[in-house]
């Protein structure tokens, strides 16, 4: 059997390569994995995305609740000089 080069995945050997553990498979399947593949790739980038933009948005809140807290303390403050 005459296979065109990079389709086969079995290690050639410079005298004999031995194809007992070879075995073929359907390129249909092998195209349906990669897409697979690259689903759930794109659904982890989307993902690890979220995760960015809401650990953003936490540290959006503390800085404001911490500039509050400021401001609470200079008015209180403020309030005993008067």
């Amino acid at each position: 059997m005459y296979l065109k080069q990079g389709q086969i995945e079995v290690p050639q050997l410079p005298v004999a390569t031995d194809y007992k553990d070879g075995i073929l498979i359907a390129k249909d399947l092998v195209d349906y994995e990669n897409k697979e593949i690259v689903r759930k790739g794109e659904l982890k980038i989307k993902l690890m995305e979220d995760i960015s933009n809401f650990k953003v948005n936490l540290k959006k809140v503390k800085y404001q609740k911490q500039r509050l807290d400021l401001e609470i303390k200079d008015f209180e403050e403020r309030a005993k000089d008067v």
